[in-house]
């Protein structure tokens, strides 16, 4: 049974996000849990951070976390030709490379590709991949145009869900992960563009799992 001391110097810490990221909290876990943070390595455990519970223990834990590289520079881009549709595409999905997710709006005139602006940044990236667009996404036909990757970072990211676990809820409100007694809401609705980490990557299986838990995207 994880147990946690509260006995510890009060310590503050301040999210932008921690305001919006729950939207409503019709129902929560009645007292509680006291979570298993083994292997959890975050200082602070933030609010709307997903709970899960292990089937074998029914320990309630953190959802863990990743290290991923996604994109946070792009170089010079070769503009291609004969783009015959003047405008800016947004969130255009980017071909090629080594990674996936990655998206940009993509500013087409006179024929050629003249600005590329990063939007999602994917992950799995790395400096040198080559990224392009299909021209029917930028234009209906052209060809040419490709963009390298300059600058990647290594960000976290929720994990898989381990084996033998269950989605239980989302955190009420940040925590020390060195006092990990926790308030978990599991009725209500969550803002997940405000989620600690990169909530799209798990967003259909916790809906799935937590249909009481709704998301909409501010």
């Amino acid at each position: 049974m994880a147990i946690a001391s509260l006995n510890d110097t009060n310590l503050a810490f301040d999210d932008g996000l921690d305001s919006i990221v729950i939207r409503d909290n019709f129902e929560s876990i009645r007292g509680g849990r006291t979570l298993d943070v083994t292997g959890f390595t975050p200082t602070v455990i933030r609010k709307g951070h997903v709970i899960i519970k292990s089937t074998a223990t029914g320990e309630y834990k953190p959802m863990p976390v990743t290290g991923v590289t996604a994109i946070s520079a792009l170089g010079t881009a070769n503009s291609g030709s004969g783009y015959v549709n003047a405008g800016t595409y947004a969130a255009v999905a980017l071909t090629g490379g080594t990674g996936t997710g990655a998206t940009a709006d993509i500013t087409v005139y006179a024929g050629k590709v003249t600005s590329v602006v990063i939007k999602a940044k994917g992950t799995g990236y790395v400096v040198g991949d080559i990224l392009s667009a299909a021209a029917a996404n930028i234009g209906t036909v052209g060809t040419g145009f490709n963009v390298p990757v300059s600058g990647v970072q290594t960000a976290a990211a929720y994990a898989s869900l381990p084996a033998s676990h269950t989605y239980e809820g989302v955190l009420l409100a940040s925590i020390l992960t060195a006092k990990p007694f926790a308030g978990i809401m599991v009725r209500g609705s969550i803002n997940p563009v405000a989620a600690p980490y990169d909530f799209s990557t798990i967003a259909a299986a916790f809906k799935t799992a937590m249909p009481l838990i709704t998301q909409y995207a501010d």
